[in-house]
């Protein structure tokens, strides 16, 4: 017995293993020029094929000439400089003001310790506060680490937006000191609330790609007195993760929001009293990031903001809202707009010629061990394949439901499982005892 269940158990492991993959549900495929590869390859991810798959790319698939399925990696290119933030402890002493002019205040760290960023929390609203940090080991002699520094806050019509991290070069004092200076229209004194210190690792490069920008309209909210630029960017769900501005304005600090989606409208089902419409309706937008642009100088030096990094927008329409409060309309020139540089990594054999398929937006990311077995695979220098032309792949006929197929047969079967029920409760009812 344990004999026959061994062989009914490898057979059907055989059966499985050797069983082709069913690709009902996907709607492309597109040929993998690797003939003249074997070994891991990657595959670059074009703006078309993000524009027919899943966001994540989760529906994607690499079939062999026996419709196997080739395990891969998706490889999504680094887009920011820093690895990784590390928050130091750190507490403030000896603060100090001068009424009207600055606030002052002593940051220890307690040990050297490297570090290149400080985060900020101002006292007041709607400020635009000049600062000046210094260095030292014995909190006695001081250097200058960074001047004309910028912290900014607005605040417009129950918005909210703030510029608080202060980026310098990397150094490893014990102690730093800021220095916050006054603003023409600031109260007498600025209260420095709370500092946090944090070293920003630097990774290696970074790998991003261009993306052409199909078309740009600008248009206003006079009500609420914002700028409004819709970006085009000719593809849905391409990764965009920085944002460059062209601005013509020569000094500003404006809050923004971005917001994204991937198509215009949308038809969608409701139910009426009638029976079910479908009707079409505006796609809303999805808020992405906000923050503070600006272009500030102080003694002949100009310092500026115009930049939305660390991003993460994987839509084909953008929508960049300006609020200029009582400000003249912001002057937008261009964008210029990257996205990671995705690709995937597979291994090619010899003889055998690989195909992509994609389309299916119930698919699950594919769980497969290469990424484990071979550590790092998706980070190794790798010829490069290209993915040919796409083409739809047949769906399978839908066949109709069982039930409507044998519909006669099933009402049948209920008239009689009725009629025999009927006769068991008839004959029921005439055994019992008759009452006088």
């Amino acid at each position: 017995m344990k004999r026959l269940l061994l062989l009914v158990l490898l057979l059907g492991t055989a059966i499985a293993a050797s069983a082709t993959f069913d690709h009902s549900g996907w709607g492309w495929q597109r040929p993998i020029a690797a003939e003249r590869n074997s070994g891991f390859v990657r595959l670059a991810i074009t703006p078309e094929i993000f524009d027919q798959s899943q966001a994540e790319l989760n529906d994607l698939r690499v079939l062999d000439s026996n419709n196997s399925l080739a395990p891969h990696v998706v490889h999504w290119g680094r887009f920011r400089e820093l690895r990784r933030l590390e928050w130091l402890p750190a507490r403030l002493l000896n603060e100090t003001f001068l009424p009207e002019d600055f606030s002052r205040v002593t940051i220890d760290f307690r040990e050297m310790t490297e570090k290149n960023r400080i985060k900020v929390t101002l006292s007041g609203e709607n400020y635009r506060r000049r600062a000046l940090l210094e260095g030292s080991n014995d909190s006695k002699t001081w250097e200058v680490v960074a001047e004309d520094l910028w912290l900014f806050h607005v605040s417009l019509q129950g918005q909210k937006f703030k510029l608080d991290t202060l980026k310098f070069p990397a150094n490893n004092f014990r102690y730093l000191r800021l220095t916050v200076y006054n603003m023409s229209d600031d109260p007498r004194r600025i209260n420095i609330q709370s500092v946090k210190g944090a070293f920003y690792r630097i990774e290696s490069k970074k790998e991003l790609v261009l993306v052409p920008v199909e078309s740009i309209q600008t248009s206003s909210d006079k009500r609420k007195k914002q700028s409004i630029f819709e970006l085009d960017l000719g593809f849905r769900n391409l990764p965009i993760v920085i944002i460059k501005c062209q601005i013509n304005t020569p000094y500003f600090y404006r809050g923004y929001e971005l917001l994204g989606r991937n198509q215009a409208v949308e038809k969608v089902r409701s139910k009426t009293e009638s029976g079910w419409k479908t009707v079409e309706r505006k796609v809303p937008w999805k808020s992405v990031h906000r923050g503070i642009l600006y272009r500030t100088r102080y003694r002949k030096k100009i310092g500026e903001s115009v930049e939305i990094e660390s991003i993460h927008a994987p839509y084909r329409y953008l929508q960049l809202r300006v609020f200029n409060g009582d400000n003249p309309p912001l002057q937008l020139r261009g964008v210029t707009v990257f996205r990671r540089d995705t690709s995937l990594v597979f291994r090619a054999k010899s003889g055998q010629t690989y195909r992509l398929i994609g389309g299916n937006s119930k698919a699950r990311a594919a769980d497969y061990d290469l990424a484990k077995a071979v550590r790092g695979v998706d980070e190794f220098s790798l010829p490069v394949v290209h993915p040919g032309p796409s083409a739809v792949l047949a769906p399978k006929k839908e066949m109709v439901p069982w039930s409507e197929r044998h519909s006669v047969a099933i009402l049948l079967v209920l008239f009689f499982a009725v009629g025999v029920m009927l006769r068991f409760i008839v004959k029921n009812l005439r055994g019992l005892p008759s009452k006088k």
